[in-house]
């Protein structure tokens, strides 16, 4: 009998990128707020059912209202870390919507439970980094993560969280896509060139959890927490050098310096922009550009028979 899996946030990047993966061979009931996300490829699936659930409004497990029986759920669902939304959104999203979906796995008796969070949990650290250092997150973002988090840790045995590095490749918003976009415009930021930042290529974060949710459909028990990164952590500098030595930017660009006195500077005019426009100030559009956090877990990879294949070179093809 194929298995079926219920998956949240599926209509974004690595949701698609995933759902496409697993179709051929497994049952996909997606959440969300519109069936029109979704690529025809997945749309009109024999294996596809979609389900309009907005999280703003699950107050409890029964809001979920899904009667099949599921074999594995998939949380990938959140507000991303800079999106211009009150803090109440960001807590109700992240943190509700993903214990009162935990609850509902739990009562529905599903037997395994995949949550996605991001190793920006930890904190803006370098150094002497592990898979189970504190959680010292400061943004909003962050800080939801770790609040979802627990809910996942305190619920079942083979409930799994992935501490996820930042995420690049086609059609993806990290710190990486944000640089090319400034860099086409001429200008890069001037930031301390020893500042390391984990990376992760989104056909090796594709494969984690493909690979992650075979082995769990095939029987064998998870990890309670992953920690899925590049072994290579990188540079503003390098990411710089590298998009230059492959064609994709000019040579020659502007420095805009954006560290020390001048990352006060610029978060004073983000946030008296974001007060003219009535909008909620979560950071600067800079800050993913200025928070580093280098974390590897071979562990990780091991468990799940794999490693990543995509280095910085290989991997910033894709924004040629």
């Amino acid at each position: 009998m194929t298995k079926t899996i219920l998956i949240t946030g599926g209509s974004g990047v690595l949701g698609k990128t995933l759902i496409s993966k697993l179709i051929p061979n497994f049952k996909i009931i997606a959440i969300g707020t519109n069936h029109s996300h979704f690529p025809e490829s997945i749309r009109h699936h024999k294996h596809f059912k979609f389900y309009e659930r907005d999280l703003n409004n699950i107050q409890n497990a029964k809001d979920f209202q899904l009667s099949e029986s599921i074999d594995l759920v998939l949380h990938l669902a959140a507000v991303v870390s800079g999106a211009k939304v009150k803090e109440a959104t960001y807590l109700q999203i992240n943190v509700k919507a993903t214990e009162h979906l935990v609850s509902f796995a739990k009562v529905k008796k599903i037997p395994y439970f995949g949550f996605v969070s991001s190793i920006s949990v930890y904190g803006s650290k370098e150094l002497d980094l592990s898979i189970q250092s504190e959680r010292q997150g400061k943004t909003i973002y962050a800080k939801t993560k770790s609040m979802a988090e627990d809910f996942v840790f305190q619920s079942g045995e083979n409930y799994t969280v992935f501490r996820l590095a930042s995420i690049y490749g086609k059609g993806t918003k990290s710190f990486i896509s944000k640089l090319k976009s400034l860099m086409k415009r001429g200008l890069y930021p001037k930031i301390p060139p020893t500042r390391k930042k984990s990376i992760l290529h989104i056909e090796d974060a594709t494969e984690a959890l493909y690979l992650w949710t075979k082995q769990c459909l095939d029987g064998k028990k998870p990890e309670p927490l992953y920690v899925f990164s590049h072994p290579e952590s990188v540079t503003i500098d390098e990411v710089i050098q590298t998009f230059q030595s492959l064609g994709i930017t000019k040579k020659r660009q502007l420095p805009i310096p954006v560290s020390g006195i001048w990352s006060k500077v610029i978060e004073m005019v983000f946030r008296f922009y974001s007060w003219v426009r009535r909008k909620p100030y979560h950071g600067s559009p800079l800050q993913p550009l200025l928070e580093s956090v280098a974390i590897y877990d071979a562990k990780s990879w091991e468990n799940i028979g794999y490693f990543p294949k995509h280095d910085l070179r290989k991997g910033l093809l894709d924004y040629q």
